[in-house]
């Protein structure tokens, strides 16, 4: 197999926990990625090596003609992403077995087993974090709704203590599924229905459904978006799905440095339009999509065609590199800048920002 970026960064790195982070922790590092997540970097260095097993895993089209994209993750962690030459879609290599996925997330996922950083905020930080951002969300789908948003089955899949569904209000009932059960106790204190588990729980058809950076986690796509399939209202169900875009990474999104998106749990990484190719081919019809990935389907039940979009993504990919080389450039120059002039640069950079928003 060939690389279809052929840069070091992306290839099999033999470095040792204390080499990794002596490289990282450099004063004035003008890259960004890899970075160094301790529990990370050894969970799946030893637990996940020694009890997990990897099984190589078809691209969604079913053609086997791939390109590697890195040998490693963001942690420097080995780890093989490919890109398929048959329809443009990234993903994983190989994954693990459907048992090991589910011991990942039953039992160390929201734990400092494998995140040290996941106690630093308490569900009902965690909760307010999420009202805040969930805004977005609760806008974009009520500029998009046919009638007002009351009196509806709103769904949050996933959705952690459940703080984009505060942004509705409570003439709604209002679901919280995820595995975290002291997000779904607080959850529950705000008048949100907790249900501990995925999809395949949700026993109605809901109106609204939120997949907020859930899907590239599917290890079986197949599997989930036909479980998604069973519960749409047809014609009339919002699906809300987020997650990174790759084409948003040319304009600037982590530097334009695609390493930045690799990281284990993520099976699959999508532009916005091999993701809607891949929703057409299963039923759904785009209302809303950007860039980034924030997007608002509905079900249709008419399938389409698979389209190819290899070749583009493979552009916007080489249009990213170009954007990472010259935001190294500028970390270079900003060695240079007193930090009183950057940050005066940066205080009239977002007066610029907040006056054309």
């Amino acid at each position: 197999m060939k690389y279809l970026i052929n840069h070091k960064r992306f290839k099999k790195k033999k470095l040792s926990e204390d080499e990794f982070t002596k490289y990282v922790y450099t004063k004035n590092r003008i890259v960004e990625f890899p970075q160094y997540e301790k529990n990370y970097y050894n969970f799946f260095n030893l637990y996940a090596k020694k009890n997990y097993k990897l099984i190589k895993i078809d691209c969604l089209c079913n053609q086997g003609d791939d390109l590697i994209l890195s040998e490693v993750d963001r942690h420097c962690v080995n780890f093989i992403t490919v890109i398929c030459k048959n329809c443009g879609l990234i993903r994983a290599n190989n994954y693990f077995r459907d048992k090991d996925v589910k011991d990942f997330y039953k039992n160390f996922y929201r734990t400092n087993a494998y995140d040290e950083n996941y106690q630093k905020k308490s569900a009902a930080e965690m909760f307010e974090s999420q009202k805040k951002s969930g805004k977005f969300k609760f806008d974009l789908l009520n500029k998009f709704c046919p009638r007002q948003i009351d009196n509806m089955k709103i769904v949050d899949v996933g959705g952690g203590a459940g703080g984009a569904l505060d942004n509705f209000n409570d003439s709604n009932e209002k679901y919280l599924l995820d595995y975290f059960d002291p997000y779904l106790d607080f959850a529950e204190t705000k008048r949100i229905k907790s249900i501990k588990g995925g999809i395949n729980e949700i026993e109605f058809k809901p109106d609204i459904i939120i997949l907020s950076h859930v899907i590239e986690h599917w290890n079986n796509f197949e599997n989930e978006i036909q479980k998604l399939v069973k519960i749409q209202k047809k014609n009339e169900t919002l699906n809300y799905i987020e997650f990174p875009g790759i084409d948003s990474l040319k304009k600037g999104r982590r530097g334009g440095d695609f390493l930045g998106d690799l990281h284990i749990p993520h099976v699959y990484y999508f532009s916005s339009y091999v993701f809607e190719n891949l929703m057409n081919r299963y039923g759904f019809k785009k209302i809303y999509l950007d860039s980034q990935i924030k997007s608002i389907f509905v079900y249709t039940g008419k399938l389409e065609k698979l389209v190819n979009y290899f070749e583009r993504c493979k552009v916007d990919l080489l249009e990213a590199e170009k954007t990472r080389k010259i935001q190294i450039l500028k970390n270079i120059i900003k060695l240079f800048i007193p930090n009183f002039v950057l940050k005066f640069l940066r205080k009239i950079r977002n007066k610029k920002i907040n006056f054309l928003s």
